[in-house]
Order: structure tokens, then C-alpha cells, then sequence
């Protein structure tokens, strides 16, 4: 019976590795990062040379946004395995995600040769020029990704991304306003988009409001270019010669570039009412921490002149947005303002009243189409002691 019992346990003992494989693994791709996490790390401090247990606990480090772990992770492999083909794309990745593109272009150009038709490779490249600003190859790099691995979902949401970017678009839009008197409003818009050079879009867009009194229009045209990878400017000249809540001219340009994982910006505005003018200044900024998350903050001065009075007034306002990607294809959106709430909607009527609170919630959805819908509910606090409820709804289509 003793040689028996002693061959039992020792087959339970050469299994339980594998068990214990088998479990992280599946814990891995059914979305279980911090029970994989524990599970992989076990696995490697009982055995140090197991490489693939060493990649696996890299890569989920990335998906955590642990990125320094990652990146050294996937660095000690590389100092043991140079010509580990795997550990160099991943340390690329962390580089990626951690701001420094170029040198994962570096690492992933050195490793494409030797890599052949790899999906990872390929979308590993797409991210990085991404990252700098490259759109054109990385959408190239992601339609090459996606035909070796087309049901891969962060392939084909990395391709989708870029496309809507990269590509034409054309967005319609439409809301409703209610709340105190005088404040029932609907609204309606369309914006067409379209690539005409690499790095330089136009842009035509036409917008009609309707309130109690009066029926505006305002239409007009501007154009976006990444004037450098990292940097993008983007100007907007708009005008209604008749209107009465809407502006009759409105004339915009901004600066955005990009650094790693933020965005930083300006932008200057000028809108001309009936009687009346604002002149705006605003820093942008944005930051996305990990995939799943993204702030926009917004701060504007802006200065009022009356033509009936001769008096100008200067105001203060702040936005800040919070968009998480719940979901692979729905993101949740919160917003807080206060001040002016959307210079886009700024009208004639709010001009001598901007002190305003506001919050707004909503969903946004993607589609495999390039269809993405967004529907926004807004609340707000105006100083006259009125509130107003918004409902927002618009249809993006992009086309690569």
C-alpha cells in the first residue's frame, strides 16, 4: 500500500502546477485580472524560469494599468531572453502606454523582420503610431492586425478608434430644452467632415434653433490640421447675419498637442451677438490614465461688451468631464460645470446672466458599423433662479 500512496501523491504534486496554469490562464481571459494576478505571481516566485508564467503576469499588469510593473516585467525577461520576441512587443506596449512611443517604434521596427505576419506585432505598431500622431499608419497597422486576428475585440476597437479619427465622418444632432419661461428651445445640426489630405480635415457645418420668439440659423466651415504629429490646430468660422439668440458671427481657433498621456491645450474665441460681443480665452486639458478612463477639463475668461450701454463684464467658468469605458463598446459619461456651460449653445439671452451650474450624465455607444451614438441629459442652476433640463441625442458616422 506504501509504494501506492506515495505514487498518488506525488502525481497530485506534478499536477497541481498545471492546475494552477490552467486556472490563471482562464482567470486571465474570462476578465479576472487581479485573481489572475495573484494566481501568475504565485506561480513565478515557485518557479523563476517559467517564461511564459513571467509574460502572462506582464501582460496583466498592462491591462491593470500598472505599467511601471509592466514595463519592468517585460524588461527582465528581455535582459534574459533578448531574442524573446514576445517580451520585446509587450515592453514596447508599456512604453507605448506610458508616453514613450518613440522608443517602442524602436524596439517593434527591430523586432518586425524576425516577427513575420504577428497580429500583436502589428497592433503593438498601430497603438505606437497612434501615440504620435500618425494616424495613416496606424490605421494601416490595424487593418493588418485585424485580417490575421479578426475576432481579437481590442484589435477591432484600436481600428475603430482610428477610423473615426482618421476617416470622414458626418455627425447629426438634435435637442430639447425645457424648464422655466421663455426657456423652451429645440435645436438641430449637421456636420460633415471629410479627409482631404493625410493630416488635413475640412469641416461644413449648419445649425437651426427655435425658441418662443424667434427661428436662427448659423452655418459656416473650418478645417483641422496635425501640423506636426504631436500637435493639431483647428479653426471654425461660423455666421447668421439675422439671428437673435443665435450668434451672428463666431470665429474659434485652437491648439492641442499631445504628451504621452495628456493633452494639453488653448483655444480663443469671438462671437459677435446683436448688440452685444464676447471675447473668450480657454486652457484644455486631457488625460487618460488607462484605457477604461478619461478627464477633460476646460477653464474659460471670458468678456462681455454691450454696445447699448458701453459696459463689458468679465466671467470665469470651469468643465470638467469624466468618460469611463465601462463596457467594450458603452462608455458612461459625468460632467460638472459651472459658468458657461457649452459656448457652443452660448446665446443672445445668456450673455448678461452666466452664472450657471450645471451637471450632465450619459451613454455613449459604439457600433461595428462606425455608427456611434451619444445621449447626454443635462441639469441646470442658472443664477435667475431658474432650471432647465436638456436631452441631447447625436448620430456620428465615420467612414474610413
Amino acid at each position: 500500500m506504501l509504494p501506492l500512496v506515495l505514487a498518488i501523491l506525488l502525481t497530485a504534486g506534478a499536477q497541481s502546477p498545471t492546475v494552477d496554469r490552467a486556472r490563471a490562464e482562464d482567470l486571465a481571459r474570462t476578465g479576472h485580472t487581479a485573481e489572475a494576478i495573484d494566481l501568475f505571481e504565485r506561480i513565478v516566485k515557485s518557479n523563476p524560469g517559467d517564461i511564459e508564467a513571467r509574460l502572462w503576469l506582464a501582460r496583466l499588469f498592462l491591462r491593470a494599468g500598472r505599467t511601471a510593473d509592466a514595463e519592468a516585467a517585460f524588461r527582465a525577461v528581455t535582459l534574459s531572453h533578448p531574442a524573446d520576441i514576445d517580451a520585446r512587443i509587450g515592453l514596447a506596449m508599456a512604453l507605448t502606454r506610458r508616453g514613450a512611443w518613440e522608443d517602442a517604434l524602436t524596439i517593434l521596427r527591430e523586432v518586425e523582420p524576425a516577427a513575420g505576419a504577428n497580429s500583436d506585432l502589428f497592433g503593438a505598431l498601430a497603438r505606437a503610431y497612434r501615440r504620435g500622431g500618425d494616424d495613416q499608419n496606424a490605421l494601416e497597422y490595424f487593418q493588418r492586425a485585424r485580417a490575421l486576428a479578426p475576432n481579437d475585440p481590442d484589435l477591432v476597437m484600436g481600428y475603430e478608434a482610428v477610423a473615426r479619427t482618421y476617416g470622414h465622418w458626418v455627425a447629426v444632432e438634435g435637442f430639447g430644452q425645457t424648464g422655466g419661461p421663455d426657456t423652451t428651445v429645440t435645436s438641430g445640426s449637421i456636420v460633415a467632415n471629410a479627409r482631404v489630405w493625410r493630416r488635413l480635415h475640412l469641416e461644413a457645418t449648419g445649425r437651426v434653433q427655435q425658441g418662443p420668439d424667434y427661428s436662427d440659423a448659423i452655418g459656416g466651415g473650418g478645417f483641422r490640421w496635425r501640423m506636426a504629429r504631436p500637435t493639431t490646430i483647428a479653426f471654425q468660422a461660423l455666421g447668421g447675419p439675422d439671428n437673435i439668440a443665435l450668434a451672428t458671427a463666431d470665429l474659434a481657433v485652437e491648439v492641442i498637442r499631445y504628451a504621452g498621456l495628456f493633452e494639453i491645450g488653448a483655444g480663443v474665441r469671438r462671437l459677435t451677438f446683436a448688440g452685444a460681443n464676447v471675447r473668450a480665452a480657454s486652457p484644455i486639458f486631457a488625460w487618460t490614465p488607462v484605457d477604461a478612463w478619461r478627464v477633460d477639463g476646460r477653464y474659460t475668461y471670458s468678456r462681455s461688451a454691450f454696445d447699448e450701454t458701453g459696459t463689458s463684464v468679465g466671467n470665469h467658468s470651469v468643465m470638467l468631464r469624466a468618460t469611463w469605458q465601462g463596457w467594450r463598446r458603452i462608455a458612461a459619461l459625468g460632467t460638472y460645470a459651472y459658468g458657461i456651460e457649452s459656448f457652443e449653445d452660448l446665446t443672445a439671452d445668456r450673455i448678461g446672466s452666466l452664472g450657471a451650474t450645471t451637471v450632465a450624465g450619459g451613454v455613449r455607444i459604439d457600433f461595428r458599423s462606425l455608427t456611434r451614438v451619444n445621449t447626454t441629459w443635462e441639469h441646470q442652476w442658472r443664477s435667475n433662479s431658474t432650471t432647465i433640463d436638456r436631452l441631447t441625442v447625436s448620430v456620428i458616422q465615420a467612414i474610413p
